[in-house]
């Protein structure tokens, strides 16, 4: 069984990379991750609203702040598997 790792250094590994994060109203927002801070509030450059269904931009923003309280996960294809 693969030991759980710590949430800080999970979201260090997906700076740069293109991540999705789904929030506490049931938005899903995409984008890539620029910065993070200690309270997981998260920094998206290039930033889309998806649909609920995350398949198609519904609203592009460009640079998006987002405050940790209100996200539920964040997930990442290249830190997958």
């Amino acid at each position: 069984m693969e030991r759980p790792q710590q949430p800080m250094k999970v979201l260090q590994k997906m700076v740069g990379k293109h991540v999705t994060v789904k929030l506490k109203n049931n938005r899903v927002l995409r984008g890539v991750l620029a910065n993070y801070d200690d309270c997981m509030n998260l920094i998206l450059d290039e930033g889309e609203e998806m649909d609920q269904k995350g398949e198609n931009v519904v609203v592009k923003y460009g640079r998006l702040v987002i405050r940790g309280t209100q996200v539920l996960y964040i997930t990442s294809e290249e830190t997958m598997g």
